[in-house]
């Protein structure tokens, strides 16, 4: 777990479970964690993430 958005202390994790409810977009990420709503630094790595993340194949539920 690494801390990505030093402002509001939100970590990878955090941005990746707000991917897997929906968050698709850095301002998702705003309202869902606050995550790069303040300085901005984040935002590059934040767009990483969540580009990683919606590029997974999802496993399938049974």
């Amino acid at each position: 777990m690494v801390i990505i958005c030093l402002c509001e202390g939100v970590t990878d994790r955090d941005v990746r479970d707000a991917a897997k409810r929906g968050a698709a977009s850095l301002d998702d990420l705003v309202q869902t964690c606050r995550a790069g709503g303040d300085c901005g630094q984040c935002r590059a790595d934040l767009r990483r993430l969540l580009r990683e993340q919606t590029a997974r194949p999802r496993k399938e539920e049974r």
